[in-house]
């Protein structure tokens, strides 16, 4: 299903942070569309989650903008994950369900069974395999692409969040109470490293092109990493973290909402540079090309910051 097909203009352009000597580009929404997750495609398509009006969403490359609303009534998708051929899903937070949008535009709803624990972060392998978090239950749930579904136990008020998906099919999570990131291979084993600093609160997970894995850390004012060995880090920077993602640089971007700034940190020095933004930015995507994309505010506009040339 297809509706509301519009043509996306910058709303504006500022230069900002000359150390870094970017631009962005601000770009408005359809009203009501409080976007929450996003995440780009190959081809440099932005996928949202608009969460106010129950839909998933598109900036094509041509700027045209596109929603695909949820069959279901009452729905609220939140995370966003992108396959490599374009696929594009949502986890719904009200209902339990995924939402899926083809290549060709067709939209399907994906039960999972069972009522409770909302599923909240999500995370698409290559090959189709679907990995949501179930933050209220503990548990992180895996849908096969045959569309048998199973779920693993983590430890009492774990609370996971944030989930990525490895290229060796593992699943990395965030517990935001566990105070740990694990993994979680395919058949369900778990091995955990917990963080050094105590309530740390981790919530979004990324991946750089090497497979060290990096999390956001927002009560600590923390970015932890843990190296392709296993070794596990934290780097302190100057403003809470929220929503991280890697640029095929390695450059580490971050959202700061509440300094209303965007982080990018080098993984060789541990220095952060900062872009100021009009608004708070809430998530974070970086596209091929090493452009970052970002949620601003209410979810009424994203950002667009080309890469340094």
């Amino acid at each position: 299903m297809r509706n509301d097909p519009r043509r996306l203009l910058p709303a504006l352009a500022l230069l900002l942070a000359p150390a870094l000597g970017v631009s962005l580009d601000v770009v408005s929404l359809p009203p009501g569309t409080g976007a929450a997750g996003l995440a780009v495609a190959p081809d440099g398509t932005v996928w949202f989650s608009a969460q106010f009006s129950g839909a998933l969403g598109r900036v094509s490359p041509s700027g045209e903008i596109e929603l695909f609303p949820f069959p279901s009534r009452g729905t609220q998708p939140l995370a966003v994950a992108v396959q490599p051929d374009g696929t594009a899903w949502s986890a719904d937070l009200a209902g339990e369900r995924l939402g899926r949008v083809a290549t060709d535009g067709t939209f399907t709803e994906v039960s999972l069974g069972g009522a409770g624990g909302e599923p909240t972060g999500l995370a698409v392998s290559a090959d189709g395999i679907a990995w949501f978090t179930r933050p209220a239950e503990g548990r992180v749930g895996r849908r096969d692409s045959d569309g048998i579904v199973r779920e693993f136990v983590l430890p009492e008020a774990s609370e996971p969040t944030g989930i990525a998906v490895a290229r060796d099919g593992a699943a990395w999570v965030a517990e935001r109470r566990g105070n740990r990131l694990v993994r979680v291979s395919p058949d369900g084993e778990v091995t955990a490293w917990p963080l050094a600093t105590p309530n740390a609160q981790p919530d979004a997970i990324s991946f750089a092109p090497d497979g060290t894995v990096w999390a956001a850390l927002p009560n600590a004012r923390r970015i932890a990493r843990v190296s392709p060995r296993g070794t596990l880090e934290e780097i302190s920077v100057d403003n809470a973290p929220s929503g991280i993602a890697v640029a095929p640089d390695g450059g580490v971007w971050f959202a700061a909402p509440t300094a209303k700034k965007l982080g990018r940190l080098e993984p060789e020095t541990g220095k952060v540079a900062w872009t100021p933004l009009p608004d708070g930015p809430v998530a974070v995507s970086t596209s091929a090309d090493g452009t970052v994309w970002v949620v601003l505010g209410i979810g009424d506009k994203l950002g667009r910051i080309e890469p340094k040339r």
